[in-house]
């Protein structure tokens, strides 16, 4: 069974032939919980106090065995739903009767794993980023037998378009360019943007939602300055690079977790760069590198633009430098963070 989005799990609900298992996690957090929700409603015909929940950070396995095995007595099917279960925190054994149990569900049982509150992926940031391994194991047995539910953001147009949407419901107008910018700057989160239309359109109190508001207003996000400061760098505009340094430092981000970003950053540029000299398109990279956002592969061929290969190389060799220097003794991590910068602009 191949993996399914939000629509295709909504295809799958509609024709009512549940299977025993699935799994919903994904980087769209909002999105993996909407899923959730939506499999527990079409399994319970809308009864959520008939869903047996296991909260996965303090499992019973002996419990949850004997809950598996009972018969619904005022409903279709015995609904379980496990949440948060991360099979890389819990004991072998633990593992072991998870995965007896899942492999010899009963006919009438329907079991919900779901993700939301813990990083599936272990900090993994790459576009090739997979669940970690034993999760992994458990994820791909359930795509085996039943029906796995991976929520990625969704592309910046159809995201401008939803927003656009959201604005229309609250008497409020919005142009799509601005609609882009924000889609752009929440990363297509689902989460961060209904939290920030809600502001935005209390904001504009029944009028247009502005660019100016969107500057005013929305909560800078790490990537978005990553990216802004990544831009400075290459173009050597001194004071936006510095502008979002701070605004990074501000965040209070790990330094290595920063690091990487920015080097993920540039080397996105690096691809397209390199893609253009081998007369490469954005859809070769995107296929290539196993890419899921197009705005990001669109912005590194834009932000290329009279970039070479070898001056990209310079600025990563600088990040790594940098990068050996904290983890080698006590300094300063902000100070060397800002020279490295500074160094990279002088290049």
């Amino acid at each position: 069974m191949p993996v399914l989005d939000i629509r295709g799990l909504n295809e799958h609900l509609k024709g009512k032939h549940f299977s025993n298992l699935y799994y919903c996690y994904g980087s769209d957090i909002f999105q993996a919980e909407q899923c959730t929700r939506k499999i527990i409603k079409a399994v319970t015909g809308g009864e959520p106090d008939s869903v047996t929940k296991f909260d996965g950070t303090a499992l019973d396995v002996s419990i949850l065995a004997d809950e598996a095995e009972l018969c619904p007595m005022f409903s279709d099917y015995n609904c379980i739903w496990i949440h948060d279960l991360n099979m890389e925190s819990v004991r072998e054994d633990v593992r072991k009767a998870v995965r007896s149990i899942a492999e010899h569900v009963a006919e009438q049982t329907i079991i919900i794993f779901d993700v939301t509150g813990f990083d599936i992926y272990g900090g993994k940031t790459g576009k090739n980023k997979k669940p970690t391994a034993k999760n992994k194991t458990l994820i791909d047995y359930i795509g085996k037998k039943g029906i796995v539910c991976c929520t990625e953001p969704k592309t910046v147009s159809q995201t401008a378009t939803d927003l656009m949407a959201i604005a229309k419901k609250n008497g409020c107008t919005m142009e799509k360019p601005t609609a882009v910018t924000l889609a752009e700057q929440c990363n297509c989160q689902s989460l961060q943007m209904q939290q920030e239309m809600s502001k935005l359109c209390a904001y504009a109190d029944g009028g247009e939602i502005t660019m100016q508001m969107i500057q005013e207003l929305v909560t800078p996000q790490l990537e978005t300055t990553v990216y802004a400061l990544t831009n400075a760098v290459l173009r050597h505009k001194a004071n936006d690079a510095m502008k979002a340094v701070d605004e990074l430092l501000s965040m209070r981000v790990e330094m290595p977790y920063l690091m990487a970003t920015i080097a993920g950053s540039m080397i996105d540029i690096q691809r397209a760069v390199i893609a253009k000299q081998s007369g490469k398109t954005v859809d070769d990279v995107m296929s290539d590198f196993s890419y899921k956002m197009r705005f990001a592969v669109e912005n590194a061929f834009r932000n290329s633009m009279g970039e070479t290969s070898e001056h990209l190389t310079k600025c990563l060799c600088l990040l790594r430098d940098a990068e050996q220097r904290m983890y080698s003794g006590a300094v300063d991590e902000r100070v060397v963070f800002e020279k490295t910068i500074v160094e990279m602009l002088r290049r």
